[in-house]
């Protein structure tokens, strides 16, 4: 047994002997090579030297850059790989973040060797490996001083634990003979480029420079103009060397020098080379060893390019001037310093009278409620918060409510980088401003009643319960049913059933308070919300006076009618947490109302056995994490439609969720449930897995579509979204330009410039940015126009009303926005062929809706893909 041990640690002993042996020679080999050269190419050789002595699939040696500005502080300054394949592989990793490794960059600060395993590295660094099946890497510091200066990097198919310590003091050893030799190339080139630019100082020089005497003889030349040139001056006078204007020029001068012992300068211009070249001249008496005056030094400046430039910015000033933009420049302060002609026509003052503006702030000549917003933005640039920013102000204008501008401003920087002021140009959007009024009046206001409408009371509502969050306080939602509307509708007609909808709303507003809203729901429902309530007592006589202003009558055709509603009120926190269960909620207990005669008020909180439905909506919560967890939501498929050739241009996924116990669960139902339970992404993970492997699966079979995904508000601020969402596409053999993000028009709203990196990203990586439900929210036109969007998609509750002539006057003003962006088009909720054919005549090229085909089966939707629809009407 003994003689075995000793067996084997005489092999471990050779082996070991053996490894010091080709570690030394190795040593010897890069410092022999070190010694003689330090140029780029020395160092690919020695990192080969390395690889093969480590056994090592590729070696690169990296330099570490301090700038914290830098995104990326470690970059590539060469390496050697043992194949191509792996070689294009490492282009990836020319330049990256050490902090993207925190162990490593810990590692490396403190002078300690790297060694880690695939698996223990980051996913986009170990996907990397595996795909060359590799097992790890080593990582070993270039200290200089103690400081990081770089590293070399070895990727082999060795484990963590096959690297000997021996390995690892004999690579310290190199590596510290590789920052001594990467400190010499550092010095040397330093010393080359300080070299070049004292000869670009000295020897070469924009200005004409000469000495003369009194004899008016140039006795010195140090530089010259390209048409004088200094050898044909020296020793001859000024007369014989110089052209004559110059020469007159200069003895002009000269002679008042000579008296007088100080410097001057002077202006003149010569007919030379292909036109006339102005000069500016600096003369100076040189004291002799006495004192007195002996030689005149004169150095000569050719300006021809300033006068050029002056010229042309006279006439970029004057071209301007023919613009009906304004450009302005303001102090960091925000002060008036320069502008254009137009500001004369915001103004409404004489374009002699605008001098008379400089030194005040901008603010001074905007509406009081409009200053702080304006103020703001300039403060934000001058402080170097942002580099540009967009705001719009009024400025008011006699015998009109004013001119409405929209400003693009920008942090003007002196070449040293400092703030020194903010420019900007104002552009008149009044015309725009009212349009753009007027589509948000269609779109949040009902026609009718003028009163808001769903989509507003949803905001009003989601702001109140942040609100009442904040201040610990109460938000009561009421919905109110007109009794037997039907039969005035029936007995009066129509238009007398919209006076009495228009008088009740009117009626209804009247008793609530400033900060409550009133909206009409539909038909002959309206919503009451009544927020900031610190205690209940308030609301029961504001619901007991709703009731009693609806007795109050109106007259129809001269006969008096009285009106009864029905009224059901919930309360947040008390019987609901959220804006979805305490509408629920209300509606619920007002249809409770109606059941038990009408013509009352009822609360939930008093209606015992409405609680009892909220134990079925626990148990449906429970099925759908589990649905979730066990990955049994389905993704379904509906096509996008060329409005004119029937082919499908791209396809929308679509998740689905068949519950065992209630079936098919509505989409509008399951989501937010999803939202709410903090499982949102965690759906959107098996959607996008999902679509994308059926995505695999069509690209093989030749087709071409690009296809739509719904991505959360908690998805797309999520950090990781975007580096998960391409190692998905890179796992499936896909494409960015293949995949086309879908993001509501409320998550677009929602913290706009945090969301705006993120569409940024998104949109510079290659995919498509779509806007969905447009219209639902309250993007404005500045805010379309910065967003990185390529799709704007209509929302279906719009495409419903087409039937009507509101309708068709939001849709054309929503299709031809979005034309003036040039943005494409995508009408959703098609139902009917004539639906379709209106839009086809709007100019709309893309349609989806249930008339082409509703959501199906990725097999199913092969067929279309392959086919196509039929869009004859």
């Amino acid at each position: 047994m003994g003689t075995r041990k000793g067996a084997v640690s005489d092999i471990a002993q050779g082996a070991l002997l053996g490894l010091y042996e080709s570690y030394l020679s190795a040593l010897d080999a890069v410092t022999s090579q070190l010694l003689d050269s330090t140029d780029d190419d020395s160092f690919t050789d020695i990192v080969r030297q390395l690889a093969l002595a480590t056994r090592s699939d590729a070696c690169q040696i990296y330099l570490y850059h301090r700038d914290p500005s830098l995104l990326c502080n470690a970059q590539l300054l060469c390496g050697w790989c043992a194949t191509p394949a792996l070689d294009k592989a490492f282009d990836h990793l020319k330049a990256f973040s050490l902090l993207e490794v925190p162990e490593m960059n810990d590692a490396l600060q403190v002078g300690m060797i790297f060694v880690r395993n695939g698996e223990d590295l980051p996913p986009s660094i170990h996907l990397l490996l595996k795909t060359h099946h590799l097992a790890g890497l080593v990582a070993v510091p270039l200290l200089v001083s103690g400081e990081l200066e770089g590293f070399l990097l070895f990727s082999g198919k060795r484990e963590r634990q096959a690297w000997h310590s021996v390995e690892l003091r004999v690579l310290s050893a190199v590596a510290n003979d590789l920052a001594m030799a990467l400190t010499q190339r550092k010095a040397q080139r330093a010393s080359i480029a300080n070299q070049r630019r004292l000869e670009a100082l000295v020897g070469v020089s924009d200005d004409m420079v000469f000495e003369f005497d009194a004899r008016n003889v140039i006795v010195n030349t140090w530089s010259s103009h390209p048409a004088i040139p200094s050898h044909e001056l020296t020793g001859k006078t000024l007369q014989e060397a110089l052209p004559a204007e110059m020469a007159s020029s200069c003895l002009r001068t000269a002679s008042k020098l000579f008296k007088n012992g100080n410097s001057e300068t002077v202006r003149f211009s010569v007919p030379l080379l292909a036109g006339y070249t102005y000069f500016i001249a600096r003369l100076y008496v040189v004291p002799a060893a006495d004192g007195g005056s002996h030689n005149i030094v004169a150095q000569v400046r050719d300006v021809t390019h300033l006068m050029q430039e002056e010229a042309a910015q006279k006439t970029l000033l004057e071209t301007l001037s023919l613009l009906e933009e304004a450009i302005i420049d303001l102090s960091p302060a925000g002060a008036l310093l320069k502008t254009t002609l137009p500001w004369a026509k915001f103004r409404a003052i004489e374009a002699d009278a605008i001098e008379a503006d400089y030194g005040y702030a901008l603010t001074h000549f905007v509406p009081q409620e409009d200053r702080d917003k304006l103020q703001a933005a300039i403060d934000m640039l001058a402080d170097g918060d942002l580099t540009t920013q967009s705001v719009r102000f009024r400025m008011p204008r006699p015998g009109n409510e004013g001119t409405w501008i929209e400003a693009k401003l920008l942090a003007h920087r002196s070449p040293e980088g400092e703030i020194i002021g903010v420019r900007g140009v104002l552009r008149d959007i009044t015309t725009a401003y009212q349009h753009e009024r007027h589509i948000t009046q269609l779109a949040l206001y009902d026609a009718l009643t003028q009163l808001p409408n769903r989509i507003l009371l949803d905001d009003h509502l989601h702001q109140a319960l942040i609100r009442a969050r904040r201040n610990n306080l109460k938000v009561a939602l009421g919905f109110i049913d007109l009794d037997h509307f039907k039969q005035i509708n029936d007995t009066f007609g129509h238009s007398a059933g919209d006076s009495v909808l228009v008088n009740l709303g009117r009626q209804l507003r009247s008793v609530l308070r400033d900060i409550d809203t009133l909206a009409r729901w539909g038909g002959d429902e309206f919503v009451a919300l009544i927020p900031d309530l610190p205690n209940l007592v308030p609301l029961r006589n504001i619901a007991e006076r709703l009731r009693e202003i609806a007795r109050a009558g109106v007259f129809i055709d001269g006969l008096e009618t009285k009106s009864t509603i029905s009224i059901g009120f919930a309360v947040f926190p008390d019987d609901a947490e959220d804006e979805e269960s305490l509408m629920s909620a209300a509606d619920s207990t007002m249809f409770y109302a109606k059941s038990i005669g009408r013509n009352n008020v009822q609360f939930y909180s008093d209606v015992v056995h409405l609680r009892a439905a909220s134990r079925e909506q626990v148990a449906l919560q429970a099925r759908l994490s589990n649905a979730i967890e066990h990955d049994k939501l389905e993704v379904y498929f509906q096509p996008i439609i060329n409005a004119q050739t029937g082919q499908v241009t791209e396809v929308e996924a679509l998740t689905r969720w068949h519950d065992g116990q209630t079936g098919w669960i509505n989409p509008q139902v399951f989501i937010p449930i999803a939202e709410r339970l903090g499982l949102i992404r965690e759906l959107g993970e098996q959607v996008m897995k999902q679509a994308f492997g059926v995505l695999q699966q069509w690209r093989r079979l030749g087709l071409h579509q690009r296809m739509a995904i719904n991505v959360s508000r908690a998805q797309l601020f999520s950090p990781e979204f975007s580096s998960r969402l391409q190692t998905l596409l890179i796992s499936h053999g896909l494409k960015p330009q293949d995949i086309e993000i879908e993001i509501t028009e409320s998550v677009a709203l929602t913290d706009y410039s945090q969301q705006m990196v993120h569409l940024k990203a998104l949109s510079q990586a290659g995919f498509k940015i779509a806007i969905d439900d447009f219209g639902t929210g309250y993007s404005s036109l500045s805010q379309l126009h910065e967003m990185p969007v390529d799709i704007l998609k209509i929302d279906n509750s719009f495409t419903s009303r087409l039937h009507t002539e509101e309708g068709r006057r939001i849709v054309l003003a929503i299709v031809q926005m979005a034309q003036a962006l040039c943005l494409e088009i995508v009408v959703e909720g098609v139902e009917k062929s004539t639906t379709a054919s209106f839009l086809q005549g709007l100019g709309v090229k893309k349609l989806q809706g249930h008339y082409f085909s509703p959501p199906i089966s990725a097999s199913e939707c092969y067929t279309l893909l392959v086919n196509g629809v039929s869009v004859s009407s």
